[in-house]
C-alpha cells in the first residue's frame, strides 16, 4: 500500500514517505536502473553495515595517506624550504669597509689609554683603583647598543708585597773579621706610584742566605752546564736574567737544583742595544725593574684549579703551585754590583756573557765552604683573596645565537701600563663602540658577537680562565674562535700574529684589505709589508704567523677545550733583535703613555691598522655563512710534530715503540684534511648543509682535547698544541710526546711516553673520522 499524496515519477523526501517502505518509496522511477540498484545497496540494514565498512575504509586510506605525508613532508616541506631561501646571511665586504672607516678616531684610543694610565694610579688586581676601572667600562658599555653587559665577580687567591716591610737583597762580608753589610739592593719605590713596589707575585715570604751563582736564563740546559762545571746550586742564591723562558720556569729550576733563592734581572745585552747609550731611546733604563709573577702551574685561580672559583670555596692544596723559595726582581744596576760578588773560581761559557760591566763568573765549585761574600734575599709578600671582576658584554646573533665570537683583552698592569694592556684595552673598547653603532644601522650578527676585559691577567690569566671554567659547556660546543689582544701596538716594525691554524686565512684576508701605515710601504697592503718583513719557512709565499703563548688570556680557551685562537699585534724586528723577549719597558715604570707615543706609535696610526683588520677579522668570523677556515693549515703542523718524533727516534727505540701507526695515521689525517677542503664550498648548498660543515669545523679544533690532560700540566688539554712542560711560553707540537720523552730521559720509565703515543694515535684517528663521517659510512 503506497502512502498519501504519492504521485508516480516524482521523487519523495523521507520526510513524506513511510518508514516501513523506504527503499520502495525512496525510489524514482524516472532514474534508470543503475541508479536504482545503487540505492538498493544503501538502503535498509545491509545497506547501514556497507556505509559503516565505506566510512571505515575511507579512514584506514586517510591513515595511510597521512603517514607517508608525515615522513616525506619533513623532507620535502622543511629543509628544502630553507634551501629555496638560499643562504640568510653572509659576509658583506661593505660593512667591513664601514666598520674600518668608523675605528680613524686618534682621540678614542689616548682618551682610553690615559683613562688606563692615570698617573696617581696603578692598576693591579684586587684593588680599589682597578676596581674604579671595571666600573668605568661597565658605565660606558651601558651606552652601547649592546644585548647584554654584565660583571662576572670571581674570589680568588692573589699576592701583593708588604708595604710595611720592604722586600730587598744584601750582600754581607763574611770574613772572620767582619760581617758587615755593602751592599743592599735600591727599593725602586715611586712617590708618583704609591703603590708600586717591585716583587714577583707568588713567590714565597723568607729570609735565605748563601753565595750567588749565576744561571744564565734558567733553563733546565743552564742547570745542566751549572752542573757539569761543579758548581754548587744547592744552598745557593741563584742570579737568573729574564729572558728566553717564563720566570716561573725559571724559578722552578732553580728550586728543583736546590736553590735558596732566585733573583731575577733584566741583561742590557737582552733590553738594550748595547751601546750604552740609553738617554732618548725606547731601551730599558737601568734603574727600571720588570714584575712578573712566578707561578708554576696556571690554573686560574689557584685555590681552585679544577672549579670555578667562589666566594667560600678552597678545594686545592696549592703548595705545588709556587715556589716554596722567595724570590725578588731588581734592576740591572744592582745586578752589575751583585755579579761583582761571585766567585771568580769557574768562568762560565762564552754564550752566557751579557752586558754588565762586571766579569761573569759562574759561582763556587762544589765542597767550597769558604765564601767572602753571602747574598741575602729578603722577601715579605702576603697572599689575600680578593674578588676580581671581568666585564662581559655582547650582542646576540640573528640565526646562529648559540654560537660564539669571542674577543677580549686584560686590564689590569704591574705599572702604568701604557702598552700592556692600554693598547689592547684602547683597541677593544672602539671595536666595541664600532660594532655597537653597525646595529643601529639595521645589522645584527649571524653568529653572537661577546667583548670581554679580563682581570687579574697579570696573576696568570685568572680572569679569563675561571670564565670558561664557569661557561665551559656552553663554549666547548658553541665557541667558534677567540681574539686576544694583548701588549698589541708593542713596536713599529711589522704586523704580526701567533694563531690557531684553521684562522691563518681570516688573518691574511682581514691584512690584505688595509693599507700600509708606513711612510715608505704606504703602497702596499699590511698583508704585503708583513710577509716582506716576516716570510714563513713552512708554508710557501705566506707571512710568517707563530704559535700562541701559555700565559696569556687565549691559554684556557686554546689549551683547556679546543677553541681556535689568535692574537694580533703591531711589533718590533724580532729578526734583528732577537734576544729582545718583548718590548723594553715591559712591566716597568717606564711603560707609559708618553713611552707608548715618543717611541713606538705618534700618531697611533698603527693602532688604527690593527684595528681595521680585527673588524674583519670579526666580521668574517660572525657573518660568514661558511666558517672561514682552511684546515690544510694543519698539515704543516702535524708534519713539524713529524719532525719531533724523528727528532726522538733513539728515545723511541730505547722504550721499544713502534711508531708504524701513528705515522699512518698521521697520513690518513693528512690526506682527509685535503680531501674535505677540496670539498668545503658553500656554492649551490643550503643553510642546512651549512650547518652540517660547519659543525665539523668546530667537532675537528675540540678532536685533540683529552680530558685527562697532560703530563705535569693536567690543566691543558690539547694533545695537538700547548705549552712546553719547561716553558710556559713557548708553544710547541704534540706536547705529551715531548713530555714523555724528557720524563723517560730523566726517570728511564718510559711508560708516559708509551701512553703519550697511544693517546695521540686516538686524537689524531678521532679528527680523521669527524671529517670522513666514518660514523655512518661504509669503510
Amino acid at each position: 500500500m503506497m502512502s498519501r499524496g504519492y504521485t508516480p515519477g516524482k521523487p519523495v523526501s523521507r520526510w513524506e514517505a513511510d518508514s516501513d517502505n523506504i527503499d520502495i518509496e525512496y525510489k524514482n522511477l524516472d532514474q534508470p536502473r543503475q541508479q536504482s540498484m545503487v540505492s538498493e545497496c544503501f538502503s535498509g540494514g545491509k545497506g547501514c553495515v556497507l556505509k559503516i565498512l565505506m566510512i571505515g575504509v575511507i579512514f584506514v586510506i586517510g591513515l595511510i595517506f597521512g603517514y607517508f605525508v608525515r615522513k616525506t613532508g619533513h623532507k620535502i616541506f622543511i629543509s628544502p624550504s630553507v634551501q629555496y631561501h638560499g643562504i640568510l646571511q653572509d659576509y658583506d665586504a661593505a660593512i667591513s669597509k664601514k666598520l674600518q672607516s668608523r675605528v680613524t678616531h686618534v682621540d678614542n684610543y689616548i682618551d682610553s689609554i690615559k683613562t688606563l694610565t692615570s698617573q696617581s694610579d696603578i692598576r693591579i688586581s684586587g684593588m680599589g683603583n682597578l676596581n674604579g676601572l671595571v666600573k668605568y667600562v661597565v658605565n660606558m658599555w651601558t651606552t652601547f647598543h649592546f644585548d647584554t653587559v654584565k660583571v662576572k665577580k670571581y674570589k680568588v687567591q692573589l699576592s701583593y708585597p708588604d708595604y710595611t716591610s720592604l722586600n730587598q737583597v744584601t750582600v754581607n762580608l763574611n770574613t772572620a773579621e767582619n760581617k758587615s753589610q755593602i751592599f743592599l739592593s735600591k727599593s725602586n719605590a715611586s712617590n708618583e706610584n704609591v703603590a708600586y713596589l717591585p716583587f714577583n707575585a707568588y713567590a714565597k715570604s723568607g729570609v735565605v742566605k748563601g753565595p750567588l751563582v749565576y744561571a744564565h736564563y734558567g733553563r733546565k740546559k743552564d742547570f745542566d752546564i751549572l752542573n757539569n762545571l761543579n758548581v754548587e746550586v744547592n744552598g745557593s742564591v741563584v742570579l737568573i736574567r729574564y729572558g728566553r723562558i717564563h720566570p716561573g720556569n725559571k724559578v722552578k729550576h732553580a728550586e728543583e737544583a736546590g736553590a735558596a733563592g732566585v733573583v731575577l734581572y733584566c741583561d742590557p745585552d737582552d733590553y738594550t742595544d748595547g751601546s750604552g747609550n740609553i738617554d732618548g731611546t725606547w731601551w730599558l733604563p737601568s734603574w727600571a725593574v720588570q714584575l712578573s709573577h712566578v707561578r708554576y702551574n696556571l690554573v686560574g685561580d689557584p685555590s681552585t684549579p679544577d672549579y670555578t672559583a667562589t666566594p667560600d670555596s678552597s678545594l686545592s692544596n696549592n703548595s705545588n703551585m709556587f715556589p716554596s723559595i722567595p724570590v725578588y726582581p731588581i734592576m740591572y744596576s744592582d745586578a752589575d754590583q751583585l755579579m761583582s760578588f761571585i766567585d771568580n773560581s769557574t768562568l762560565v761559557p762564552s754564550d752566557w756573557n751579557g752586558k754588565l760591566k762586571s766579569e761573569y763568573y759562574a759561582g763556587p765549585r762544589r765542597g767550597t765552604t769558604d765564601h767572602n761574600y753571602l747574598v741575602e734575599v729578603t722577601v715579605n709578600n702576603s697572599p689575600e683573596k680578593r674578588f676580581v671582576s671581568n666585564v662581559i658584554a655582547s650582542i646576540k646573533g640573528k640565526h646562529e645565537p648559540d654560537h660564539f665570537v669571542i674577543i677580549g683583552s686584560h686590564i689590569d698592569s704591574w705599572t702604568q701600563g701604557a702598552v700592556d694592556a692600554g693598547t689592547g684595552f684602547a683597541i677593544l673598547m672602539d671595536l666595541a663602540r664600532t660594532f655597537s653603532d653597525q646595529i643601529v644601522e639595521g645589522w645584527r650578527p649571524r653568529r653572537t658577537i661577546i667583548f670581554a676585559v679580563w682581570d687579574a691577567s697579570k696573576y696568570g690569566h685568572i680572569g679569563s680562565y675561571e670564565w670558561v671554567q664557569e661557561y665551559e659547556k656552553q663554549l666547548g660546543t658553541g665557541a667558534v674562535a677567540y681574539i686576544n689582544l694583548d701588549s698589541a701596538i708593542r713596536g713599529n716594525y711589522s704586523f704580526y700574529a701567533e694563531s690557531n691554524p684553521l684562522l691563518y686565512d681570516v688573518i691574511y684576508k682581514a691584512a690584505m684589505s688595509v693599507n700600509c701605515v708606513d711612510s715608505h710601504q704606504n703602497e702596499m697592503s699590511v698583508y704585503d709589508m708583513w710577509k716582506q718583513n716576516f716570510r714563513s719557512t713552512e708554508i710557501p709565499n705566506r707571512p710568517e704567523i707563530n704559535g700562541l703563548a701559555g700565559d696569556s688570556d687565549q691559554s684556557p680557551f686554546s689549551y683547556r677545550i679546543g677553541v681556535p685562537s689568535m692574537s694580533v699585534a703591531y711589533t718590533y724586528d724580532t729578526k734583528t733583535y732577537s734576544k729582545l723577549p718583548t718590548y723594553p719597558a715591559y712591566s716597568t715604570l717606564e711603560d707609559t703613555l708618553e713611552y707608548l707615543q715618543t717611541y713606538i706609535d705618534a700618531n697611533f696610526t698603527r693602532h688604527i691598522a690593527v684595528n681595521q683588520i680585527l673588524a674583519d677579522i670579526v666580521l668574517q668570523l660572525a657573518d660568514s655563512a661558511l666558517l672561514p677556515f682552511n684546515i690544510t693549515n694543519y698539515i704543516h703542523i702535524v708534519k713539524m710534530g713529524h719532525r719531533c718524533l724523528n727528532k726522538y727516534q733513539n728515545e723511541f727505540q730505547d722504550a721499544s715503540i713502534a711508531l708504524d701507526e701513528l705515522n699512518s695515521v698521521i697520513d690518513t689525517f693528512i690526506n682527509s684534511t685535503q680531501q674535505f677542503q677540496k670539498n668545503f664550498t658553500k656554492t649551490g648548498i643550503s643553510e642546512y648543509q651549512l650547518h652540517s660543515k660547519n659543525e665539523k669545523l668546530l667537532h675537528l679544533t675540540r678532536a685533540f682535547i683529552v680530558e685527562r690532560g697532560l703530563p705535569n700540566q693536567s690543566q691543558y688539554r690539547n694533545y695537538l698544541v700547548a705549552p712546553h712542560v719547561e716553558n710556559i711560553n713557548e708553544e710547541t707540537v704534540f706536547p705529551g710526546i715531548v713530555s714523555g720523552v724528557l720524563h723517560g730521559k730523566t726517570t728511564g720509565d718510559w711508560d708516559v711516553l708509551r701512553h703519550q703515543v697511544a693517546i695521540l694515535t686516538i686524537t689524531l684517528q678521532r679528527a680523521s673520522s669527524i671529517l670522513n663521517d666514518e660514523i655512518h659510512t661504509q669503510s
